[in-house]
């Protein structure tokens, strides 16, 4: 009986074993079922907090993207594939608090709002809310309320929805975000008839009609701004449609158009008036310039570089009239004037001075020369020969940088230093002196001296500026060199330096100083002894200026007078 009963049994367990296979085959159908005749397929990318909705192409696959939302995932927000399991218009959530339009996606997994204090759209939380499009939750997918209202109305229960990361927010980017005041309590997308932001739409400031002036450029932006739906400043999204010819009077319409972040558009048209200018035409490139005696002054020469403005229009060339009127044998002016569209005439005026008069190179002088510096060679005579001098122009302005220095070797004991010179028109002035090694004592320093502005007063203080005197020790001994100064008219100077060194031999050279105008120095020879050498030099002659003196030369005790010359 007991094995009869437990055939029975088994009987019964294998019938309801069977019926429940084909209750959970046909279960399988039905999910399987729903699933293919979903017509979106949802994508949640957790680590972009963005949800991509995806329709059937022709094949009926799910290629097709049809709309991004901006979402906010959690930690706990489990990554794989599901299927929407029900849906909830307001659903109590963790925490005591309520979402609208809820899917359960698995589990205690929803899309949903973001989430209110009560079963109230009035109560929304605005600082979560805020948080829309970074990881905020607890798990759950939210949303704005217009975007879980959607995938409620729009995606059956069964949808797949595929939770997943990547760097990529997906083929329709991820959407902006809308922010809105704490303590506004409302979703600025829910459709409630409620809704204090049902009527709302973004606003500008500072787009109005206005007047510019003829030719001053404008910045259609230049005041403007927007706010969205929420408040939020959107200035950044205003585009501008129209264009502006501010160099032709007349009214412009300019539409300024801006779209906030839930979709929201507002456009605003305007009239710009652009009003006739009242200033005159001015030239630039119009200056008083210097030019070489070889430059020709005509029309071609007086256009170089100019150019003429209505206020910031430029005008052509062609209009622009030119006067060129001689003054002098070195003087020119060039007026130029130009009428413009507005009836008022713009003029200026260039003068040009011809240069013919080379520059001028000071500090150049016959110098004395140590054994060392003789035996350096030209390179260290170029830096020797460059030291103090100064340059002049009377319009160029020129620095001894642009002196040029030429050294030669003459012989054994001199070199000849060339000095040249350009100015900015062409004008050069080149001047050579000569550098001699003496043996023994010498005195540095000394040049001729003329032209000096009238009333300067030829004095031993002034005639020593910049004179030195050495001994053959190469020890300065400047204090014990003797200066005379002779004059008949007291316009051209002699001034005889004279120094004696520790043996007694003696050096005298000679130079000349002229006061008013006076050029030149007398017809004599400005020559320098040098008692322990057998060579004199003149410091008058760029040429050959060393002559053998073998039978001629001068001791301290010798008369220095010959008939030819005067010798010091």
């Amino acid at each position: 009986m007991t094995r009869i009963i437990t055939k029975c049994k088994l009987q019964k367990m294998i019938i309801l074993c069977i019926g429940c296979l084909f209750l959970s085959l046909s279960i399988m159908k039905l999910n399987t079922s729903a699933r293919t005749g979903s017509p979106y397929y949802i994508k949640v990318n957790k680590q972009q907090n963005c949800v991509t909705v995806y329709g059937k192409d022709k094949t009926g696959k799910y290629t097709k993207p049809v709309k991004a939302m901006t979402c906010s995932t959690g930690v706990d927000t489990p990554l794989g594939t599901y299927h929407t399991l029900a849906k909830y218009r307001w659903k109590l959530l963790m925490g005591d608090v309520w979402g609208q339009y809820s899917t359960r996606i698995v589990d205690g997994i929803l899309f949903h709002s973001v989430w209110y204090y009560k079963m109230d759209e009035t109560t929304l939380s605005a600082t979560q809310y805020n948080k829309l499009g970074t990881a905020a939750s607890h798990g759950c997918v939210r949303l704005a309320v217009a975007d879980s209202k959607w995938i409620y109305d729009n995606c059956p229960v069964g949808t797949s929805v595929e939770i997943y990361n990547s760097k990529d927010p997906g083929p329709l980017g991820k959407p902006e975000t809308v922010k809105i005041p704490v303590g506004s309590g409302w979703d600025p997308t829910d459709p409630s008839t409620n809704n204090p932001y049902k009527d709302k739409a973004p606003t500008f400031k500072g787009v109005m009609n206005k007047s510019i002036t003829w030719g001053k450029k404008t910045n259609l932006l230049s005041g403007v701004k927007a706010a969205s739906t929420t408040g939020e400043d959107i200035t950044s999204k205003i585009k501008v449609s129209g264009k502006i010819d501010i160099y032709k009077t007349g009214k412009y319409k300019v539409k300024y158009t801006v779209t906030d972040a839930i979709g929201r558009t507002t456009s605003k048209t305007v009239t710009y008036t652009v009003n006739q200018c009242k200033e005159k035409p001015r030239f630039l490139g119009v200056t008083d310039q210097v030019i070489g005696t070889d430059t020709v002054v005509d029309k071609k020469y007086a256009l170089k570089g100019v150019t003429a403005y209505l206020s910031t229009k430029k005008l052509l060339s062609s209009d622009i009239n030119v006067k060129i009127t001689k003054k002098s044998e070195d003087t020119y002016t060039i007026d130029y004037s130009i009428k413009a569209e507005n009836k008022l005439t713009g003029k200026a005026q260039a003068v040009i001075h011809v240069d013919n008069t080379p520059p001028v190179i000071e500090g150049i002088y016959f110098k004395e020369i140590t054994q060392k510096q003789l035996e350096t060679g030209a390179a260290e005579i170029k830096k020797l020969a460059l030291k103090g001098i100064k340059v002049e122009d009377n319009y160029s302005k020129l620095s001894t940088d642009k002196v040029k220095v030429t050294v030669k070797n003459k012989d054994d004991y001199s070199y000849f230093v060339t000095y040249e010179l350009m100015d900015n028109v062409g004008n050069v002035t080149s001047e050579t002196v000569q550098f001699t090694y003496f043996k023994g004592i010498r005195i540095d320093g000394v040049a001729n001296h003329f032209n000096l502005p009238d009333g300067t007063v030829i004095s031993e203080d002034f005639v020593k500026q910049g004179i030195t005197a050495v001994n053959s020790d190469n020890e300065e001994c400047t204090d014990t060199m003797s200066v005379a100064i002779n004059s008949t008219d007291n316009k051209v100077f002699k001034v005889t330096y004279s120094v004696k060194d520790k043996d007694g031999s003696e050096v005298t050279i000679v130079s000349y100083y002229s006061v008013n105008g006076e050029a030149g120095q007398p017809e004599e020879n400005t020559d320098t002894v040098n008692e322990n050498s057998d060579k004199v030099t003149d410091n008058t002659d760029n040429g050959d200026i060393t002559e053998d003196v073998n039978q001629n030369t001068v001791s301290p005790d010798e008369d220095t007078t010959t008939e030819e010359s005067e010798i010091e």
